[in-house]
C-alpha cells in the first residue's frame, strides 16, 4: 500500500515550497503517515524534508514510486493554479456533468470526494464551499496543501498507481485532473479508482493535450507542423521524454481505458477548444487564451529539466523552449485541446 497521510500544512503561504526552502520548517500542523493497516499514524516535522529532493534550484518529490517528472516549487504550484481557474473560467463551474444529483442521492448516507493528485487543493477547497454537506479528500505524492482546511477537506499523501488504503464502495465522486504524468499508465489505475467507488458514482476526468492545433476549417490546419513548427517540435519532444521514463500520456484513449476496464458505463467524452494566445475576437476568449499561452511559457520552463534528463544540452533545450514560446506569441489561430471525459460506476 502507498504510504498516506492525512495532514495540514502550517505556513503562512499556501504554496510556499519553492527553491532551497523545499518545506516549511516552522510547520506545527497535525500530520498523519499510513501503515501496514488501515489506520493512521501522526506525521512529524521531522519527516517533511523527506518528501522533496532538490535538483538544480528545483523542487521535486521525492517518491520512488510516482513518474511525476515536474517540479512541485512554488512556480509550478502556481501555474497549476492558474491553470484551475482558467479551466473554470472556460465551463463556467467546478465540474461538469450531474455532481449534484450524484452526491444528493442517498439522504441517509454522507456522500464523499475523492479529488486524485490533489496539488495544494485550490480545486477541492473550493468545490467543497459549495457542498458543505460533502467530505472531501484530496490525495497527493507530498505535503503542499494549504494549512486551512475547510471542516469538510482532507488531506491526504500518497501515490495513486499504488493500492488505495480506503475501503470498497466509499466514493460517489473521483475527480481526476491533470493526472496523465503521474502514472505510468493511466489504464492501471482505474481498477483501484473503480473499488473505491459506489455504484452509480462519477468519475471525472480532465486533461489538456500536449500538442496544439489549427481550427478544422482554417487552411493551416492541414499541415499544423508548416505552420507552428516549433510548437510541433516542442510536444514531440516533451511527449518522447515522458516516453522515456515509462509515462504514457495517451489522453485522447481516456474513453476507451474506462470502456474497457469494464467497470464503467455512461461514458461521454468532449473536446474543449481552447485558444492559445489573445488573438481570438471573443473578449472572454482572449482572456483565457492569454492566461493558456503564459502557462504554456511556465510549463516550457518546467519540463527545462525532463528535456535535458532525454539527452538534450542545455542551449538546445533553451533555444527551444525560447522559439516555442515566441511561436506561442505570434502565430495566430492555435489551439489547444482540453479532454473531459464522464463516467459512472457500474
Amino acid at each position: 500500500m502507498p504510504s498516506i497521510a492525512p495532514y495540514h500544512r502550517d505556513s503562512d503561504n499556501e504554496s510556499d515550497t519553492s527553491g532551497s526552502e523545499g518545506y516549511d520548517e516552522e510547520t506545527n500542523g497535525q500530520f498523519a503517515v499510513h501503515s501496514t493497516s488501515d489506520d493512521v499514524e501522526p506525521l512529524q516535522q521531522a519527516d517533511f524534508p523527506s518528501f522533496f529532493n532538490e535538483i538544480n534550484g528545483r523542487l521535486y518529490h521525492s517518491s520512488p514510486t510516482c513518474p511525476y517528472p515536474l517540479p512541485v516549487d512554488t512556480p509550478e504550484q502556481e501555474r497549476l493554479n492558474d491553470f484551475n481557474d482558467l479551466i473554470y473560467q472556460l465551463i463556467g463551474a467546478n465540474y461538469v456533468g450531474p455532481v449534484p444529483h450524484v452526491l444528493a442521492r442517498d439522504p441517509d448516507v454522507k456522500a464523499e470526494v475523492l479529488d486524485l493528485c490533489t496539488g495544494n487543493g485550490r480545486w477541492v477547497m473550493q468545490i467543497a464551499s459549495e457542498f458543505p454537506q460533502v467530505l472531501f479528500t484530496g490525495i497527493d505524492i507530498v505535503p503542499i496543501a494549504t494549512r486551512y482546511p475547510l471542516p469538510n477537506v482532507n488531506f491526504e499523501i500518497g501515490d495513486i498507481s499504488e493500492e488505495f488504503r480506503w475501503n470498497s464502495a466509499t466514493y460517489d465522486f473521483v475527480h481526476a485532473r491533470s493526472i496523465s504524468m503521474s502514472v505510468h499508465n493511466y489504464a492501471s489505475i482505474l481498477p483501484e479508482v473503480s473499488r473505491v467507488m459506489r455504484r452509480g458514482g462519477l468519475y471525472l476526468s480532465g486533461e489538456l493535450d500536449l500538442r496544439v492545433f489549427f481550427h478544422p476549417e482554417s487552411p493551416e490546419a492541414s499541415n499544423p507542423q508548416e505552420h507552428a513548427p516549433m510548437s510541433t517540435q516542442f510536444f514531440q519532444l516533451v511527449d518522447a521524454a515522458l516516453q522515456a521514463r515509462g509515462i504514457q500520456t495517451s489522453i485522447p484513449q481516456i474513453p476507451t481505458y474506462l470502456q474497457d476496464a469494464g467497470t464503467f458505463h455512461n461514458i461521454h467524452s468532449q473536446i474543449i477548444p481552447i485558444p492559445v494566445g489573445g488573438w481570438h475576437n471573443d473578449l472572454r476568449l482572449q482572456e483565457i487564451g492569454t492566461t493558456l499561452q503564459e502557462n504554456l511559457r511556465i510549463f516550457a520552463e518546467s519540463v527545462k529539466p525532463l528535456l535535458r534528463s532525454a539527452g538534450h544540452s542545455e542551449a538546445y533545450v533553451e533555444t527551444l523552449a525560447e522559439n516555442f514560446c515566441a511561436e506561442l506569441e505570434e502565430v495566430e489561430g492555435l489551439y489547444a485541446a482540453y479532454y473531459i471525459v464522464q463516467a459512472f460506476r457500474s
